[in-house]
């Protein structure tokens, strides 16, 4: 039976748990020592995230699988496939077990030749999963809680509002023009007839140009912002619109 290795590493957190790709490959070759099967070869995804399947190794291997020149796959820890439930249930389920390759991760001391090991290896992605949507939750928790104390968020400033000391505050200038859109498409106004009627007016961006269509697009789609409210936060920063 020949196993294969595939180990990875992501741009951010160079070594989990301690375990570099080096340490990694050192105790799956030692697995496959131990099971008496024979080394292929060792797929190495460096700086590569579990949150996607666009990996150039982990694509060679799961070719290499649809080939019939494996027969076995170790990995030091599960999520080193992927980190998404429906991504490693369906490297399990399309490409490993239609091929009738084994899958062992040493970490969770899983085989998914036994259909013990198979239902623990759905358990055990259900909390990976769990796990990155645990880290997106209390990522957007604690922007809920910067905008709940009138803090800036960070990326394009929203037309009408300047960063001072890193919130919102209302350009008045700018206000007016962002008040004027909004009349506008609430008594049915285009935004093509909008940007054709600031143009014959004069009135510019904040760059000095003719304020243009898709500059009007990103001003009406963010109504909330201009009502003051940000991630859901009302009152995070002054309000343009007063309530419109």
């Amino acid at each position: 039976m020949v196993a294969a290795v595939y180990i990875r590493v992501s741009t951010d957190q160079q070594a989990e748990d301690g375990y570099s790709l080096a340490e990694q490959e050192r105790l799956c070759k030692t697995t496959v020592e131990g099971h008496e099967w024979t080394l292929g070869k060792v797929y190495r995804d460096d700086g590569y995230s579990g949150k996607t399947l666009d990996r150039p190794a982990l694509k060679e291997l799961m070719e290499d699988i649809r080939l019939g020149v494996v027969d076995a796959v170790v990995v030091y820890k599960l999520d080193r496939l992927s980190r998404s439930l429906k991504d490693t249930m369906t490297i399990i389920e399309d490409v490993l077990l239609p091929n009738d390759v084994h899958l062992v991760s040493l970490k969770e001391t899983l085989d998914t030749s036994t259909p013990w090991g198979r239902a623990m290896i759905g358990i055990l992605a259900s909390f990976n999963q769990l796990d990155r949507e645990t880290i997106v939750q209390r990522t957007t928790m604690g922007k809920k809680a910067k905008a709940a104390k009138g803090g800036f968020l960070g990326g394009n400033t929203p037309y009408g509002y300047a960063v001072a000391q890193k919130k919102l505050e209302v350009v008045e200038d700018e206000a007016r023009v962002v008040r004027q859109i909004f009349d506008m498409t609430d008594s049915g106004m285009s935004l093509r007839a909008i940007a054709d009627a600031l143009a014959f007016k004069g009135v510019k961006n904040r760059h000095g140009s003719p304020m243009t269509y898709p500059t009007i697009h990103t001003i009406v789609k963010n109504r909330d912002i201009y009502l003051g409210i940000n991630h859901g936060v009302k009152n995070a920063h002054p309000a343009i619109l007063e309530g419109k």
